[in-house]
């Protein structure tokens, strides 16, 4: 009798720890189910971001060893959404300022904001670096860029989005956008050059 009651209880228990995984693996297909419905509904188009202001001031480098840089970056990014149905919610963005694979000059919060559909909203960044470390080599070079007047950065954010149609909102999606190089003018303004436009390169995942 002992032994059908500890049966009938493990029973119990595979048949609950089975319902469990059941409902568990069907929550997560009724999940991805909706993000493709949704996305293959609204077909959302690629958010196109282009950097369209950069000014660098008291940008300075300090000799190696041990190179240290200031700076204030001032940099506008574009940011469109083609989309007629679609509108773009950021839940969080960052910037950073980089020289080359080894140097991080700044980082910057940007605060959260709604973009709505067929609009294009211009979002101004100012990043500082404040005595950063950087490595003799890049030290070497960015002094070398500064003697010459011009500096090319790499400016890189990144976003946690959402997309949002009819009152429908899609999952939280990661967003980065790559914009590279972003060449600046250095002082003195009667010798700098107009600035360039850069498109960057945008990825979501």
């Amino acid at each position: 009798m002992r032994g059908d009651i500890t049966y009938s209880g493990r029973a119990r228990r595979v048949a609950v720890l089975r319902c469990l995984v059941a409902a568990v693996v069907v929550t997560i297909l009724l999940a991805g189910l909706t993000a493709l419905i949704f996305w293959l509904v609204v077909r959302p188009k690629p958010i196109d971001y282009t950097v369209t202001r950069a000014v660098a001031r008291h940008f300075n480098v300090t000799p190696p060893p041990d190179a240290t840089a200031n700076a204030t970056f001032y940099l506008t990014l574009a940011a469109a959404n083609p989309n007629r149905r679609v509108s773009v919610l950021y839940e969080w963005v960052e910037f950073r300022v980089l020289y080359g694979e080894e140097a991080q000059l700044a980082v910057e919060d940007a605060p959260a904001f709604r973009q709505p559909r067929r609009n294009e909203t211009l979002l101004d960044v100012r990043a500082v670096a404040r005595s950063v470390p950087v490595g003799g080599q890049a030290a070497r070079e960015l002094r070398h860029d500064l003697a010459a007047g011009e500096v090319g950065v790499d400016v890189r954010m990144r976003a946690r989005v959402r997309f949002e149609t009819g009152g429908v909102r899609s999952r939280r999606y990661s967003l980065q956008a790559f914009c590279s190089p972003v060449v600046i003018a250095l002082p003195p303004p009667s010798s700098a050059r107009p600035f360039q436009s850069v498109p960057c390169d945008v990825a979501i995942s």
